[in-house]
């Protein structure tokens, strides 16, 4: 079944490369998500682990998806959810690429005449749509996502900071490289990665914005996770030297979508990053030096094992969503026990 993709973008985010010097650019082009030691490319030249968010945090939900999905590059199936958070980031991308400082005088100007209304409707023009409509309830995400942007630029027009609405960075692609030591062992390592969202906090620091479409759940699982991702978009603007960006004072998360799925409902949350980063930074420390090793021995257990007893949740999460339970020896060996 084809699904109903929507980027009104001239390229995807994913479709243009930017570096910050020729140095990334190299390291980028020695990186891959296959690493093993001693691996050099055609040339001869040392090759090193990429790393991203997503191959982080698949390898901390299970380390044998991981090498499922980026070593051995297995296929997945496109779902619908997959698509419509696709469709609905390529329609805020585009949004903001719209709004300038043109714009916003304008906005402004009928807010100084008391025409929210028209106002409003000149900012929800911006938003793109298909030709035939949306068709797995994108409009749904899209309508609340902007109502609270809507509400975030009313406050900043009462408190005449309206230039802070807009993001200073949409999409940013961001590189970094450095050397990680594990088991006495040096080796350099290439981070990619895009933050959806920065915006200026108008006091000299930086906000980092995700935006998501699945459901949001009130547990602490969650918090922590939105954290260990944070916090990996805060330490690749620091080791990329994008002082542009930079110090990140706080970081953010919206969940328009997240009653979906028996969620607990829309979420739109801001927390001070100083006073948490250090506790995600050592999640991510740990994550990473497990990976490295991981790639070292050639070694990615499955999550769910034998020993997994009446509290198993592996069957609902990770393992309910996974594309590779039926090849995964640790669902085989709980299948043959049960023979």
């Amino acid at each position: 079944m084809s699904l109903h993709k929507f980027n009104p973008n001239d390229k995807g985010f994913t479709e243009e490369a930017t570096y910050l010097n020729e140095d990334l650019e190299e390291s980028y082009n020695l990186s891959t998500y296959t690493w093993q030691p001693g691996m050099v490319d055609d040339d001869g030249q040392m090759m090193k682990l990429r790393i991203t968010k997503s191959t982080l945090s698949t390898f901390k939900i299970c380390p044998r998806q991981y090498y499922y999905q980026y070593i051995l590059r297995l296929p997945q199936g496109e779902t619908i959810p997959m698509v419509r958070g696709t469709n609905v980031h390529n329609v805020v991308e585009y949004f903001w690429k719209q709004i300038n400082e043109d714009v916003l005088e304008v906005v402004k100007k009928l807010l100084d005449e008391d025409k929210q209304i028209t106002a409003k409707k000149l900012l929800e023009g911006f938003l793109p749509k298909p030709e035939d409509g949306f068709h797995y309830n994108e409009g749904i995400v899209i309508e609340q996502w902007f109502e609270w942007n809507w509400m975030r630029l009313l406050i900043c027009y009462a408190e005449n900071t309206i230039h802070l609405w807009q993001p200073v960075g949409n999409e940013l692609e961001v590189h970094a490289m450095e050397t990680l030591e594990v088991d006495g062992v040096t080796l350099p390592v290439h981070y990619k990665g895009y933050v959806d969202r920065v915006f200026a906090d108008g006091h000299g620091g930086f906000i980092l914005m995700e935006l998501k479409t699945g459901k949001w759940m009130e547990r602490p699982y969650k918090y922590s996770g939105m954290r260990f991702e944070m916090e990996f978009y805060r330490q690749m603007l620091v080791k990329s030297n994008h002082s542009e960006y930079l110090p990140v004072t706080q970081w953010a998360w919206e969940y328009p979508y997240g009653q979906v799925n028996g969620g607990d409902g829309a979420i739109w949350a801001i927390e001070d990053a100083k006073r948490l980063s250090r506790y995600a930074a050592k999640s991510i420390k740990t994550v990473s030096e497990k990976l490295i090793r991981a790639h070292i021995n050639n070694d990615f257990q499955p999550v769910h094992t034998e020993k997994c007893k009446a509290y198993c949740r592996c069957t609902t999460m990770p393992c309910g969503w996974c594309d590779y339970i039926d090849i995964c020896p640790g669902w085989n060996m709980i299948k043959e026990m049960t023979l």
